[in-house]
């Protein structure tokens, strides 16, 4: 395997679109990194650049301490999965999966050793004599896996492998994937716009929009310290709530004041930056809210009034949503709850678990 360094990487087009800026980062040897970002972000640009399907503007790529920029794809070892698995449908399994060894001169026994091994690893023995045809999807995508597994790159690449199944096949297969990597011990380098995909997949992830990147951590940081408000928005189903107000010195403490919603919290744990800071956005997630069965009219910290909407009962946990005087947020409950639409009612919200955004910049603040 290899590791693979980002130094500095800019796209420009032909026409003027600046796709991917300053892109820089690296994926150590054996690790699994998800690129993750909405459409139109430049995650799948930066993994084409990767593969030398794109050329690169400035910057550079080096796989195992060497620049790739002027290598060609063919010569980079590093075999891509397409979200099209482009299996030849003329083709048998097996030589879908030997094609690429027979272009390299690789004998007979060596191919038939590697591709009966990637069989065995993605339990696909039993088809190798199946054209694409006869496949499902799921059966598909293995074999366009396979055909990957058995060249042993450097670096396998994936380019939303997934999106084309079902959404049951697709928890299976990222579990696959996930086996795969461990029992490959395989450098990764995985695109995707699916967040849970990304949360459940990546030792560690790569949150990018428009083309920039945001945020590199692991998924658990991720979720409790995002560095800003885009990847607070994007981490995490469903999303983090906001609510805008203001931060108010109360001696040594600050309080955030959201008049509109009637909404006070104590904050006893603050870095110095809120001495620097008015006005804010207030994020924090469904499962740190919580309604009340009681409602009490005397002000507390950290409880404030909403109507209900709306409420989605999944079995296990419902998603209760709340309207206030000028925003709409969801709270995450137990499944055995049911609440009346249109009934008011008061909500606590742990200020333990409450993120500070600025107002104009978005980034983090607490």
């Amino acid at each position: 395997m290899a590791s693979v360094i980002f130094e500095n990487i800019r796209k420009v087009y032909d026409n003027g679109h600046l796709a991917v800026d300053g892109v820089s980062f690296t994926v150590a040897d054996g690790e699994l990194i998800v690129l993750v970002g909405p459409s139109g972000c430049g995650k799948s640009t930066t993994l084409r650049m990767l593969a030398g399907l794109e050329p690169v503007t400035s910057g550079s790529i080096l796989i195992d301490d060497v620049a790739v920029n002027d290598i060609p794809s063919k010569d980079r070892d590093v075999a891509m999965v397409f979200q099209n698995y482009a299996l030849y449908p003329h083709m048998t399994v097996f030589n879908n999966m030997a094609f690429g060894l027979k272009l390299r001169k690789y004998s007979k026994a060596e191919i038939k050793k590697r591709v009966e091994q990637a069989a065995e690893i993605l339990g696909i023995s039993d088809i190798l004599d199946r054209k694409p045809k006869q496949l499902s999807g799921g059966q598909q995508q293995r074999v366009a896996v396979g055909r990957a597994i058995v060249r042993k790159p450097k670096v396998f690449l994936f380019d939303e492998p997934l999106s084309n199944l079902d959404a049951k096949l697709r928890v299976q297969m990222r579990t696959e994937l996930a086996r795969l990597h461990r029992e490959l011990n395989a450098t990764m380098v995985y695109v995707t716009h699916d967040q849970t995909e990304a949360m459940t997949l990546g030792d560690r992830i790569v949150v990018m929009n428009k083309g920039i990147i945001q945020q590199v951590d692991d998924p658990v940081t991720l979720y409790n310290r995002p560095q800003n408000r885009f990847v607070a928005e994007f981490i995490g189903s469903p999303g983090m709530n906001f609510i805008s107000g203001f931060i108010e010195e109360v001696g040594e403490k600050f309080r955030f004041i959201s008049q509109n919603h009637e909404l006070y919290l104590t904050i006893t744990e603050h870095s110095d930056t809120l001495q620097h800071h008015d006005r804010v956005v207030l994020g924090f997630r469904p499962e740190t809210v919580k309604p009340l069965e009681e409602n009490s009219t005397e002000q507390e910290d950290g409880i404030f009034e909403a109507e209900i909407v709306f409420e989605e009962h999944l079995g296990a946990e419902s998603y209760v949503y709340g309207k206030t005087a000028s925003t709409t947020f969801m709270a995450r409950v137990s499944g055995t709850s049911n609440f009346d639409i249109s009934k008011q009612l008061r909500f606590e919200l742990d200020g333990k678990q409450i993120h500070l955004f600025d107002t104009e910049t978005g980034q983090s603040v607490l």
